[in-house]
């Protein structure tokens, strides 16, 4: 079995130039915006559809405009091993989330989700379309997460000049900082919440990426563990109102 690395901060398959890594972030912040702005501009269910879409879609077009057809490395082909470590990460993240969650709350006061709110009031059909929607915004979350983290590792080795397992370290926490950023605006702008629950639940949906090198292995992680909340959670309003 051929082993994997990271892809592009060794320029394998293709070497990226800051200039070019600047691309790539710039289209993952347009995404970023997209997914925030076509709901706003476009009637839903519309809007979300093509917010979710160009969330995940434009930091793809902007590595595919720099890297060429090497933007596949960060699919490489679906291995088991890929399937298993992301599923096991989601219980890990679970009890992560949920003992954060526990201090943060004994410190601060905390907002609550709109999008579980949301959910309350879902069933049938537009749980379903609810549930499909959230696979492009899942893939794009990974995306403006872990384009980052490849960013800040070929920073820090090629640059910077630190060694491997540093540049990992580093990137790790400030990417898993960035994506509790963009979550801010979900949360009320509760800095504690968007970066102490959240940071620390991107800390471990990073894991599976960083042991398998595969997108594919985070993104499985993360919508397993966004599904089992979401479910879990639209199976507690039914039995509520049923009167279970």
């Amino acid at each position: 079995m051929t082993q994997r690395d990271f892809p592009f901060y060794q320029g394998r398959p293709v070497a990226l130039s800051g200039p070019k890594w600047l691309v790539v972030l710039l289209s993952c912040g347009l995404g970023f915006l997209a997914l925030l702005g076509a709901p706003r501009l476009l009637s839903d269910p519309l809007g979300s559809w093509v917010g979710a879409f160009l969330f995940a879609g434009l930091p793809l077009l902007g590595l595919r405009l720099v890297a060429g057809s090497a933007w596949r490395a960060l699919f490489p082909h679906l291995r088991a091993r890929d399937v298993w470590i992301g599923l096991a990460f989601v219980p890990l993240n679970l009890l992560a989330t949920a003992l954060t969650a526990l201090l943060v709350m004994r410190i601060s006061v905390t907002a609550a989700n709109p999008i579980m709110v949301q959910i309350n009031e879902m069933q049938g059909l537009d749980l379903a379309l609810f549930l499909a929607r959230t696979l492009p915004q899942l893939l794009g979350e990974e995306l403006v997460t872990i384009l980052p983290f490849l960013a800040i590792v070929t920073l820090c080795i090629q640059t910077l000049k630190t060694g491997r397992k540093t540049a990992i370290a580093v990137a790790w926490l400030l990417s898993a900082l960035l994506f509790g950023a963009l979550h801010l605006p979900t949360y009320d702008w509760n800095l504690l919440q968007a970066l102490g629950i959240i940071g620390v639940a991107r800390l471990v949906l990073t894991a599976p990426f960083v042991l398998t090198k595969s997108v594919w292995s985070s993104t499985i992680a993360h919508v397993t563990n966004d599904w089992l909340l979401f479910g879990g959670l639209a199976l507690l309003a039914a039995l509520k109102a049923s009167g279970g």
